[in-house]
């Protein structure tokens, strides 16, 4: 009976240490993707089935906040673009993409250059704040539009941080569970 009662403590303190490390672990460790939303304005020269209407609207998701004062290329994790004609994402077959951003002292986006296209560059979505701003698009055989000098903005989606790693926290309590079954055993034979 003494032997069982020590057990229970046991697995108690087990279960203690595993519920302080679930609340350690994860918050050191995990990074926190993040989404930028971009809105250009209206184009202002338009073909084919583009409209004064039409504009290019972004979503690019990173692994992590841009920081502070921050000028280079970035590889997104995901992305979207669309101009009111053509969507071309991170998925759509032989894409290629170029992302470079600059942020302020709040590590809000001040400057950037986006360039996305598909096959072979016949079509692409383009939004570029580094020489006065300009968001040109082009669709085979729907036409092509833009604007210029009338750069949209970026806005940072709402980042919310990962409660917890499932993984860790699965594996972390299926090591206590076993450790506690074999003292078990070991304490009922």
């Amino acid at each position: 009976m003494k032997t069982l009662i020590f057990a229970a403590i046991r697995c108690s303190l087990m279960f203690t240490a595993v519920a302080a490390l679930s609340l350690a672990y994860p918050a050191s460790v995990q990074a926190v993707p993040t989404t930028y939303q971009y809105r250009g304005n209206p184009f202002t020269v338009v073909e084919g089935d583009y409209t004064t209407n039409d504009f290019v609207t972004a979503m690019v998701t990173l692994a992590n906040p841009l920081p502070p004062n921050f000028r280079g290329d970035v590889t997104p994790t995901a992305f979207t673009l669309s101009d009111g004609v053509q969507t071309l994402t991170n998925t759509t077959p032989l894409v290629g993409a170029f992302f470079q951003f600059q942020t302020n002292a709040l590590g809000e986006i001040t400057n950037w250059h986006v360039d996305v296209n598909a096959p072979r560059h016949v079509n692409f979505i383009n939004t570029d704040h580094t020489f006065g701003g300009l968001d040109g698009v082009r669709a085979e055989g729907h036409g092509l539009a833009f604007n210029q000098d009338s750069p949209g903005e970026w806005t940072q989606a709402t980042a919310t941080p990962d409660a917890g790693s499932t993984l860790s926290l699965m594996t972390l309590t299926l090591m206590a569970l076993g450790l506690v079954a074999r003292r078990f055993q070991r304490a009922a034979a």
